[in-house]
């Protein structure tokens, strides 16, 4: 009996410790399945979000390209409105410039020609192989065709007054030494002329015929040149004395609107060293203008 008891009891225990073991691992199960569970619901919790955000993001650029109304999707855009500051000063002035013959026009071509170019400068000068700088003042004909400089302390400078420059493209200026050596020897001379509506080669023919009536018998020499301007040059003598008169003549090449400008200038052969070098360095400031 006491043997029975015995293992009864050892019978007990180990279907206790049987049942401790059951309860572990149904409770390790358990939180197995819970996690998994919440694992599962994160999971789709995530691909639920994403799957949102894809319809929502679809949805938005849908709507964006197909959703316009009729006037959006027909229209082309609005132009913009220029502006009226400050900073659209210049192109406003631009489309405002003032044409020949109305109020205000010489002044503004002044104007613009102040912002170009100086009133006086340093003109470099060759005579017999040595270089100087001489102080020469701006000069402008009134129909604005070009900017010359020249040296006012040897020369007189003028204008002819029969052309008016705010009506015409015409103009004549005269540059003249200021020493005379009287009537036995010929002017010296550089003269400007401004002439509308004539080529510079025709103006170069007609300049030839001319040199061949004034000094009937001698050589015209004529050639292209690119110093002291760019253009057609011609160049005629009277003669061989000290005093022969020696005319050149320079067709520019480049025009002034339509109008050609020429520049005959006059000296005698003894004046070709100094004149002719001091009118050489004029003439190379010289800027037909726009």
């Amino acid at each position: 009996m006491e043997k029975w008891e015995n293992e009864l009891k050892k019978l007990s225990t180990e279907q206790k410790d049987i049942e401790d073991v059951w309860e572990r691992i149904n409770g390790e199960m358990d939180r197995d399945l819970r996690k998994e569970r919440r694992r599962l619901m994160m999971q789709r919790s995530w691909i639920g979000a994403v799957a949102t955000m894809v319809v929502v993001l679809g949805t938005l650029i849908y709507f964006s390209i197909n959703n316009q109304s009729p006037e959006m999707t027909s229209q082309p855009p609005s132009p913009e409105i220029p502006s009226t500051s400050n900073s659209d000063s210049t192109t406003t002035a631009g489309d405002d410039q003032l044409t020949r013959g109305e109020p205000g026009f010489v002044e503004q071509e002044l104007t613009k020609i102040d912002a170009r170019f100086p009133e006086t400068k340093e003109v470099p000068l060759q005579i017999e192989g040595t270089e100087e700088m001489i102080a020469m003042s701006r000069v402008v004909p009134g129909n604005f065709a070009y900017v010359l400089y020249a040296d006012e302390e040897l020369y007189e400078i003028s204008f002819d007054s029969r052309f008016d420059s705010n009506t015409t493209d015409e103009s004549s200026a005269s540059i003249v030494a200021r020493n005379s050596l009287g009537t036995a020897y010929p002017e010296v001379k550089l003269q400007i002329d401004t002439i509308p509506g004539k080529k510079p080669t025709e103006l170069a023919s007609e300049k030839a015929a001319l040199l061949e009536e004034k000094y009937s018998g001698a050589t015209i020499d004529s050639e292209l040149v690119t110093e002291p301007v760019v253009g057609y040059k011609l160049h005629a003598r009277e003669g061989d004395s000290p005093s022969s008169e020696v005319t050149t003549i320079y067709v520019l090449d480049q025009q002034h609107d339509e109008s050609t400008i020429v520049v005959t200038q006059t000296v005698f052969l003894e004046a070709q060293e100094g004149h002719g070098a001091r009118f050489f360095s004029m003439l190379k400031t010289l800027q037909v203008l726009d």
